[in-house]
């Protein structure tokens, strides 16, 4: 079963509001964590997402060259990357029993081909999605994959919950401990609590998906009595936030 949930810091991203909240204004820059989630159980250890790629490093200009690519500003470090952040627990990647991929943007899935030893847990609609396509360098369709569906449990306590909207395979997750509240990780279906209290959705794909992925979780959440972590909230990027919240 889940022994451990690990919030685990991969560094930072400038951002337009206006791609958090739908409708707000356009110029606005805030600044956002970005997560990697480590799950320890009994007989597995998981990583949930790889952080932002390697070429971010030092480099808030890597999507200059992209129609908007100034409203996405990566702040990158050395340390940020995949393997230096599970070096930080005492890690390395050969470790990983497998990767839960959510979804395959930059900030979540650009360490993915620094883990190939580790098979790649995906939702097929997400793989299905870059079929066809030049895909960014982060993404390789040759690599050892699994395809997870909704509710599945990749170990006793982690519940898969397929959320599309974001993106067509984008996955949340329902974490039950022995020690603390049931834990709700959005990842993308909501970047913030202002997405999810005020009804405000955030950059999606397809938004009616996603307002039906969104309505369902809060469902989960209010069910599961859960402790609610969102993709990237700056008011929960601190261990005392979090702690306060998971109690």
């Amino acid at each position: 079963m889940l022994r451990e949930f690990v919030l685990l810091r991969a560094g930072e991203c400038l951002i337009d509001q206006s791609q958090l909240l739908t409708g707000t204004p356009v110029g606005k820059m805030v600044r956002v964590p970005i997560w990697m989630y480590l799950l320890r159980g009994d007989d597995a250890l998981l990583l949930v997402d790889t952080g932002m790629p390697p070429e971010c490093v030092g480099n808030p200009r890597f999507f200059a060259d992209e129609e908007d690519g100034d409203q996405i500003q990566p702040q990158m470090r050395p340390e940020d990357a995949v393997d230096r952040v599970l070096d930080r627990v005492g890690l390395q990647t050969e470790d990983l029993d497998g990767v839960i991929s959510t979804h395959w943007h930059f900030d979540h899935a650009g360490g993915n081909r620094l883990l190939r030893a580790a098979p790649l847990l995906v939702h097929p609609e997400e793989a299905q999605s870059f079929a066809g396509e030049d895909p960014p360098p982060w993404v390789d369709l040759q690599r050892e994959m699994r395809y997870v569906g909704d509710s599945e449990q990749p170990m006793p306590g982690v519940q898969i919950l397929h959320t599309p909207g974001h993106t067509p395979g984008h996955l949340s997750l329902l974490l039950t401990l022995p020690s603390s509240r049931p834990i709700l990780l959005t990842i993308d279906a909501c970047y913030t609590a202002r997405n999810w209290f005020e009804n405000v959705p955030g950059a999606m794909a397809d938004a009616e998906r996603g307002m039906r992925s969104v309505a369902r979780l809060r469902e989960i959440a209010q069910a599961a009595s859960a402790a609610v972590f969102f993709g990237h909230d700056a008011a929960q990027a601190g261990e005392e936030q979090w702690g306060a919240l998971a109690r």
